[in-house]
């Protein structure tokens, strides 16, 4: 059967039997949200655990960083889930790496899970990637909004990638486009990556990610387009693009050019400290034209591409939106000359 021809109770039963465990690793959790979050769960036939700590908070974070490593190693060691599921990202994963570490150390690694989340989770991705040898899929949280209203595309793949079952990915008949130097044969690897942000937080420090060999995926939102290519600057100069195979960029959701204004004539001696102190809006214009998001986008990634000698594809409809479709991470892909990306093989699906 064709994937695309899954009812809703066939769904329910690929699910049965998947039990998810929900943490926060990040930013406090909106409550009404996660509750419909989970009815989805359950309805669609996951066995649902939601840790108390999901209610902490502390400061903006979903209580301390010592209760959600707490949390989070809780149900990594926990031999009754099976896939550990993040209620949302936000900020604060990156303070619990060392806390897990030395958990780790202390209590022992915890047997391989499945992980799925994405933007701030990206730091957890490929902490367990690399350090637990976990299984990753960047997807939609219980407690966003559009949760329990995602496409059914989305949700058949989502739902049975993380019951361990093959499917056909949704993004899997979209060609995407390149931007820089178009591969002439197949360009075979791991696919890692994940929130372009995020993973610059790890540069320079002894959890940087292991990108070597990999295709890399990227996305962003909310970031002025001047943040993304200092960000793009420091994640090339670091090195850690140096024997990457190709970048796969996602989404980069309302990345806007933001442009400072400034003075239009100079002021008059007797107004001169009024204006430079609390000038009018009359009297001030923008420093330069505002640069299309698209095109300027398109061109920081194609510099990046050519100076690299890698392949850069553009369009896959994953990310914060509009299109959030699920991604395994840590899985072999193959990026064809026409632009089509193949999941190859991904060991999570290997009962």
């Amino acid at each position: 059967m064709h994937p695309s021809d899954y009812n809703s109770t066939q769904m329910r039963s690929l699910a049965r039997g998947a039990r998810v465990g929900i943490v926060a690793p990040s930013s406090k959790i909106p409550q009404v949200e996660l509750s419909l979050g989970v009815e989805k769960l359950r309805h669609e036939g996951f066995k649902v655990s939601i840790h108390p700590q999901c209610r902490k908070k502390h400061l903006f974070f979903a209580g301390t960083d010592e209760e959600r490593a707490r949390a989070f190693f809780d149900y990594a060691k926990d031999p009754n889930i099976d896939v550990i599921w993040c209620a949302r990202g936000g900020h604060g994963a990156i303070r619990l790496l060392p806390l897990l570490e030395r958990m780790s150390r202390e209590e022992g690694v915890p047997s391989k899970k499945l992980l799925v989340g994405f933007s701030d989770v990206t730091i957890l991705m490929e902490y367990t990637r690399h350090h637990w040898c976990w299984y990753s899929l960047h997807a939609s949280m219980p407690s966003f909004r559009k949760f329990g209203i995602l496409n059914s595309a989305d949700w058949k793949a989502m739902s049975a990638w993380v019951s361990r079952r093959p499917t056909l990915a949704p993004w899997a008949g979209r060609n995407l486009k390149f931007w820089a130097c178009p591969p002439k044969t197949p360009v075979v690897g791991q696919m890692t990556g994940g929130n372009l942000t995020v993973m610059n937080c790890l540069i320079g420090t002894r959890f940087q990610a292991k990108l070597d060999g990999n295709l890399l995926f990227l996305e962003d939102v909310d970031e002025s387009l001047y943040r993304l290519d200092r960000l793009i600057q420091h994640l090339s100069l670091s090195g850690s693009l140096d024997q990457v195979k190709g970048i796969v960029l996602g989404n980069f959701l309302n990345c806007k050019d933001h442009v400072p204004s400034v003075l239009k004539a100079r002021p008059k001696a007797k107004n001169r400290t009024r204006v430079l102190e609390s000038p009018k809006k009359e009297e001030l214009t923008p420093l330069r034209r505002i640069l299309p998001e698209d095109t300027t986008l398109r061109g920081l990634f194609t510099e990046l591409g050519q100076r690299l000698q890698i392949p850069i594809a553009y369009g896959l409809p994953v990310g914060h939106g509009p299109g959030v479709s699920p991604l395994p991470l840590g899985a072999e892909y193959v990026l064809h000359p026409n632009g089509r990306l193949e999941l190859r093989e991904w060991a999570w699906l290997k009962k």
